[in-house]
């Protein structure tokens, strides 16, 4: 009889324990990379966040809006008369969005009084390229819409 003849059979499970070892360090791998990817910015979360336009063209002259929403509660606004400027510049703000109500409030900073100026308008439609607002909702609840898009 062969004296060595188990020895192959050890080499056999070793191998086969080499195979169970790489199947689950692949399973493993696969598992954390999964995870990694599915890790999302939070930003895509707000449908808020993001540069809005709204254009009106009234007697041959065009009104742009630029309003940019931040993740961190800020933003800025800047309005365009036929693609200049207007004297006011950028308006910077603060702003809170109440989900429940639907009402998006803007915060500007304090005047030389020492006072902040708060205006609130409904949001009638909030998708991911699209926001209408409106204005002065009278008893019928028909009021000014203003529709941007995201750019």
């Amino acid at each position: 009889r062969d004296y060595y003849a188990s020895r192959g059979l050890g080499d056999v499970y070793k191998r086969q324990n080499m195979k169970t070892f790489r199947f689950f360090a692949t399973l493993l791998v696969i598992a954390l990379c999964a995870g990694f990817t599915s890790c999302s910015d939070d930003d895509d979360e707000n449908p808020l966040v993001g540069t809005w336009v709204n254009i009106e063209n009234r007697n041959s002259v065009e009104y742009k809006e630029v309003m940019t929403i931040n993740s961190d509660g800020t933003g800025s606004s800047a309005n365009y008369t036929n693609g200049q400027l207007d004297k006011d510049g950028v308006d910077n703000f603060r702003y809170t969005y109440d989900e429940n109500s639907k009402v998006f409030t803007w915060i500007w900073e304090e005047d030389s009084d020492g006072e902040s100026d708060v205006y609130s308008m409904h949001v009638r439609e909030l998708t991911g390229s699209k926001l209408v607002l409106v204005d002065d909702i009278d008893e019928e609840g028909e009021g000014e819409v203003i529709t941007y898009t995201k750019q």
